[in-house]
């Protein structure tokens, strides 16, 4: 497709038809099919993440703000907050310990010196 493209512009503004032809490069399809179906699916994904992100986000905000109780939420509502919340909390414990562990090692370096 590119290159029929860059030819079509070639013949346009050519000054000799000779000067500018050149063979046209075929593509394998299979190549090409694989690589957008695998775009494809890949956008699929974010789509689909940021609609949770977005829909946790309004559960969380509602239910911080009071507007929502516990016993409004769905099964499938308190899971999906109780899971963001759990998955919160471990980045946070996460983060913790590796500022804790780089505290120790400049201490450790600080103690050589």
């Amino acid at each position: 497709m590119l290159e029929s493209i860059k030819q079509f512009f070639k013949n346009i503004f050519k000054k000799d038809n000779k000067q500018y032809l050149e063979p046209a490069r075929e593509i394998e399809t299979s190549k090409l099919d694989l690589q957008m179906k695998a775009t494809l699916d890949l956008s699929d994904q974010v789509v689909s993440n940021d609609e949770n992100n977005e829909r946790v986000f309004k559960l969380q905000n509602a239910f911080k703000s009071g507007s929502i109780e516990e016993e409004d939420l769905s099964e499938e509502e308190f899971d999906l907050l109780t899971n963001w919340y759990e998955n919160e909390i471990a980045k946070t414990k996460e983060s913790l310990e590796r500022y804790k562990n780089k505290i120790i090692a400049i201490k450790t370096k600080l103690a050589q010196s």
